[in-house]
């Protein structure tokens, strides 16, 4: 009744022992360099989405967005209102960012971590 769009049920699939893995490698780095790292994991996985994102104007792929939380953490995520009905329902590309996280978590993690000590002189 009343003709409204209903949205199917949203379920997400993340890589845990990933992220398990990343969490102990993160506890054992110095906390100057922790910011550091999850601001360049964040923008690591952002930049894989947007490269996978569904364009029909640019708009979507444009409002990709990283913002720092509370300092020990990152929020990612798209700035436009249609972008979870995007997510869930594109024909071809639905789940591009679920998808982008679970094929690219450990390499970006990787990747933010040797940045982020090399940047102080350490060795990888």
């Amino acid at each position: 009744p009343g003709g409204g769009c209903v949205m199917p049920e949203t379920t997400a699939t993340i890589p845990e022992a990933q992220i398990k893995n990343f969490m102990q490698r993160m506890r054992r780095l110095p906390e100057e360099i922790k910011p550091e790292v999850l601001e360049d994991m964040g923008d690591g996985i952002v930049g894989e989405a947007q490269t996978t994102a569904p364009i029909d104007t640019g708009a979507l792929s444009e409002s990709h967005y990283r913002e720092d939380f509370d300092g020990d953490g990152v929020v990612i995520g798209v700035n436009v209102d249609y972008g979870l009905a995007v997510h869930e329902t594109h024909p071809s590309k639905s789940k591009w960012f679920l998808n982008a996280i679970n094929r690219n978590f450990a390499r970006v993690g990787r990747k933010a971590i040797i940045k982020a000590l090399r940047s102080r002189g350490a060795e990888s």
